[in-house]
């Protein structure tokens, strides 16, 4: 399955990728969306002027019936970003979530953009899950995905308040 969101910004792209590197903010934003354990394992810049963020975390979520038999309420994963160094006042970068103790093979990875768009910004996020069990996949990889996206907005709302805050 492939799905693309996109989250606009009130602040120029410079200001969002500071504060989506920043560990003070990362560690808030995992408290803040309801993570039950979380850790920032790397947050750096890298040798090339890229950027580097692996967390930890355990969620929790609501399991349909026909997905209990291959995820728990509560699912431990780690999240990789690896952003590119900045070019024309564009970040892009890839990302990946590998999920722990989940007794089926589960891929959830992309790219993510982060530009400038009027007085303020988008970051464009693309995903491909692929969930590799005869007959419900397609049905498992939706859910994955609802459950990412579900995610994903509160990140951003979260990021929004905080990007109130500093000003």
């Amino acid at each position: 399955m492939d799905a693309n969101v996109e989250h606009e910004y009130d602040a120029g792209p410079e200001v969002v990728f500071a504060m989506l590197t920043d560990a003070e903010f990362l560690r808030a934003k995992l408290e803040a969306t309801g993570a039950l354990e979380y850790e920032v394992v790397e947050c750096a810049e890298t040798p090339d002027g890229g950027f580097r963020i692996v967390t930890n975390r355990t969620v929790q979520a609501d399991i349909p019936g026909f997905a209990k038999k291959f995820f728990k309420p509560n699912n431990a994963m780690t999240q990789t970003e690896d952003w590119e160094p900045a070019s024309e006042g564009t970040r892009s970068g890839t990302w990946r979530i590998e999920p722990h103790g989940v007794p089926v093979s589960v891929s959830t990875s992309g790219t993510t953009r982060l530009e400038a768009v009027g007085g303020g910004s988008v970051q464009f996020i693309d995903a491909r899950i692929k969930v590799s069990v005869p007959l419900i996949g397609g049905k498992l990889e939706h859910f994955v995905f609802d459950q990412a996206k579900k995610t994903m907005d509160a990140e951003h709302d979260f990021g929004q308040r905080w990007l109130q805050k500093e000003k």
